[in-house]
């Protein structure tokens, strides 16, 4: 029987979730947990979480963190996956962020009838969270913690934002590619969420500002954000992402939410370089 990527993923999460030695250490989120969240939208073949301030207290050392994420990955997703091969981290970026940034790329090998499923997590480093910026959703009868859609859609809008001229200068990081894709996810989020839900979207924009401030991303407002629109339109269109999202529909999603955010003076706002 062969191996489906997306009943594969579930399993690992729940491994790693159902991990005594992980389970304060993670917090999931990306297009996957997205995806459970709303029962739709972008599916994705890799998992995404944030590693916790915890963690880092409990590992001080970057080499020390590596060496303890790969043993506690590959003995959890074995026990639920033991068709897994091989699995490595590496740490990410390769020489120590300034700010100490630092995360991590895990790379897992399955075997699936003789040929081999490569499949990637991505662990961010620590951010700052609200108390009420998270939930709890089952996987396969394990409980998860994961980013509560509030929490993802100010995500969206502060990554869209961190992968724009101004704060790829403001960074030095000048290789980044605008991220078209959270314009697709956030559009998901507001098919459900329109703004009559004020509450939601009040609630998203403080997540959209403590989002901003961990990472030091300023927001002027709608300016901001069409910052080389042509750009993001290109990126937009030539994505590989499902179809049943137009870039005009995804424009005017963005173009409600911000519109929204500056009526309730949540931007505009600035976090300098310290």
């Amino acid at each position: 029987m062969h191996l489906s990527p997306s009943p594969l993923l579930d399993e690992i999460l729940a491994a790693l979730a159902g991990t005594r030695q992980l389970e304060d250490a993670l917090v999931f989120k990306g297009a996957r947990v997205l995806n459970m969240l709303l029962a739709g939208g972008r599916s994705s073949q890799d998992l995404d979480a944030n590693l916790t301030y915890k963690f880092l207290d409990d590992h001080p050392h970057r080499e020390g963190q590596r060496q303890f994420l790969e043993q506690a990955f590959t003995q959890a997703i074995r026990a639920r996956v033991p068709q897994l091969i091989a699995l490595t981290v590496k740490c990410f970026p390769l020489k120590s962020h300034p700010m100490g940034w630092d995360g991590f790329k895990v790379k897992l090998n399955i075997n699936d009838l003789g040929k081999t499923i490569s499949l990637d997590i991505d662990l961010a480093a620590p951010e700052e969270l609200l108390d009420t910026s998270t939930t709890t959703i089952d996987v396969r009868g394990q409980a998860v913690v994961v980013y509560n859609l509030e929490r993802i859609a100010g995500e969206k809008l502060r990554a869209f934002l961190s992968s724009l001229p101004t704060y790829r200068a403001k960074m030095r990081k000048l290789d980044e590619a605008v991220r078209a894709r959270d314009l697709y996810d956030l559009t998901h989020i507001y098919r459900v969420h329109g703004l009559d839900d004020v509450p939601f979207w009040l609630r998203a924009g403080e997540e959209f500002r403590v989002a901003c401030c961990s990472r030091y991303v300023d927001c002027r407002g709608w300016m901001s954000f069409t910052e080389l629109w042509t750009v993001t339109r290109q990126a937009y269109e030539q994505a590989a992402l499902p179809p049943d999202v137009s870039i005009a529909e995804a424009e005017g999603t963005l173009k409600a939410i911000v519109g929204f955010l500056e009526a309730e003076g949540v931007v505009p706002f600035e976090y300098p370089w310290p």
